[in-house]
């Protein structure tokens, strides 16, 4: 709240997955990645035009079990799991690069490019010295797309020609659901409606959460009075 005072925090917008907050016509195309990028830049008061992004295929990971076939997503712990923030700029631009498989859900892809863009506000804006991938995480639930990295954090899927899960991100579930709870809180929204399109498991452990820092305000803050002492 301090590096980025601006707007305030009670005042940011929080987007969620409708066609209100995303009027993109989704067809898993390069394209709908670089509109999802104009959406969330304005969200994160960036200029979309000082951002190339470019994007490479990482793919699936095909185990055979003889009887079937699970198709596991990128280890989320290698930096090329979904995307990758490029720390130098390039002819005055920002780089960040997407894997293409991503373009197939508008949800990660969103979380993605979310999360690379955070790269810029702390990395690029010199923020930070180093790279932090949890306050990373942290910052898109800052900037207003907390829901699309919580919902993502941890997916199963079950299609016709294969099953297996998904995993986005440096954060746990509960952590998401405390950060999230955490930005209500501080906004002073008892009861927000954008709760509703958090996924099941998150919307449990973000009620609990909001509901114990209500209930016990002087601990969540009791750093402040620490440090002020």
């Amino acid at each position: 709240m301090q590096e980025f005072p601006e707007p305030k925090i009670e005042d940011r917008r929080i987007l969620t997955p409708t066609i209100s907050d995303f009027p993109i016509r989704w067809n898993n195309s390069r394209g709908n990645a670089i509109d999802a990028i104009k959406i969330i830049c304005s969200n994160m008061n960036l200029d979309p035009n000082e951002i190339k992004v470019d994007f490479y295929n990482n793919g699936l990971k095909e185990i055979n079990l003889g009887t079937s076939v699970i198709f596991l997503e990128s280890d989320p712990e290698n930096p090329e799991a979904a995307g990758l923030y490029h720390n130098e700029k390039v002819d005055g631009k920002y780089i960040i690069s997407l894997d293409e498989a991503i373009l197939e859900r508008p949800d990660s892809l969103i979380a993605t490019i979310a999360h690379e863009l955070s790269h810029i506000k702390l990395l690029g804006e010199k923020k930070l010295d180093q790279n932090d991938e949890m306050l990373t995480d942290f910052t898109t639930v800052f900037f207003g797309l907390g829901i699309f990295n919580a919902n993502c954090a941890f997916q199963f899927y079950n299609k016709i020609d294969r099953w297996g899960h998904s995993k986005l991100g440096y954060l746990t579930i509960d952590e998401w659901a405390y950060a999230l709870a955490l930005l209500a809180f501080i906004r002073h929204e008892d009861e927000p409606e954008w709760k509703n399109f958090l996924s099941k498991t998150v919307k449990s452990n973000f009620e609990k959460c909001l509901s114990y820092m209500i209930d016990n305000e002087e601990e969540i803050f009791k750093f402040d009075d620490e440090k002020n002492n």
